[in-house]
């Protein structure tokens, strides 16, 4: 199914500015602005981003390893000012609203954190052991991780002009991973491998990219397990009652919109908890009128 949205839309904002609903991606880009302007007042690597980028200890700027354990999540907040750090932007505004609009804004958040940690836990643990030297800085790297999980629950999804998803997905980390390659960055490289790893394995442990079943399914915890049986067996009953919805509208001579119909389809495909707050009120409102004709 594809994104049926509009780009940076949210029903869910953590909070408001005016009328502006401030997302978790809205947040995110927000804080990546603020730090261009940083960046252009205080230089590149000045005293304040010098202190926030992953970096091997070789570079004499202070490291995971010498102490400075906060630049393991405070990494892609340096973001250099250039025309292509908007593009990055704008591509996961786009991206990152359809992905939290699917997971809500604290799965989301939490996506995003992983995406953050995992990787530069792991680089950090594999230069102490080889003493491979190189650095991270910025959301690029957390942007391909949002782009591969879009392309993993929306491969078909069409870009400009009329490309696949997956298609952009894997051409962009191909030409990344040829690029620390050629480099010899092996520290880039492992970042992209965890990057990617992370998001295929962070949008399948949600219950989404449900047709990638060679991707492993991890379950978050055995309290998780039984909410995911549970919800599991909610999406079956609703299932049940949409099918019964839909061979009861023409017995009651009633039609169902085109909206609905695309409601009762995503139940059906991924269940109640990806319906936002205003969809679940519209379901309910048909339900309720089928029962009073009735």
């Amino acid at each position: 199914m594809y994104p049926s949205r509009r780009f940076g839309y949210s029903d869910d904002p953590w909070f408001r500015i005016g009328g502006y609903p401030v997302s978790t991606t809205a947040f995110v880009v927000g804080l990546g602005v603020i730090s261009m302007i940083i960046w252009g007042i205080e230089g590149r690597f000045g005293p304040l981003f010098r202190e926030l980028v992953l970096v091997s200890e070789d570079f004499s700027l202070g490291s995971v390893l010498e102490g400075d354990v906060w630049r393991l999540v405070t990494w892609p907040i340096p973001n250099e000012p250039h025309f292509w750090t908007i593009i990055l932007f704008a591509i996961f505004y786009m991206l990152g609203s359809q992905i939290e609009s699917l997971l809500g804004r604290w799965r989301f958040a939490f996506f995003l954190i992983a995406l953050t940690l995992v990787p530069a836990v792991i680089v950090t643990a594999v230069e102490a052991v080889t003493g491979i030297t190189g650095f991270v800085a910025g959301l690029r790297m957390v942007e391909v991780g949002v782009l591969v999980a879009f392309a993993a629950q929306y491969a078909h999804a069409r870009f400009w002009p009329g490309i696949p998803g997956w298609v952009i997905a894997v051409v962009i980390v191909g030409l990344d991973a040829i690029q620390a390659l050629g480099n010899r960055n092996w520290f880039a490289l492992i970042v992209l491998a965890c990057t990617v790893a992370v998001a295929l394995l962070g949008i399948r442990a949600f219950g989404y990219a449900t047709n990638l079943t060679w991707i492993p399914k991890l379950s978050f915890s055995p309290a998780s397990s039984q909410s995911s049986t549970s919800a599991r067996s909610s999406r079956s009953h609703r299932r049940g009652r949409s099918r019964d919805h839909l061979r009861a509208v023409p017995q009651a001579g009633e039609s169902v919109s085109p909206e609905i119909d695309a409601l009762l389809d995503q139940v059906s495909s991924q269940g109640l908890d990806s319906l936002t707050r205003k969809q679940r009120k519209q379901l309910e409102a048909h339900a309720r009128r089928l029962r009073r004709h009735r």
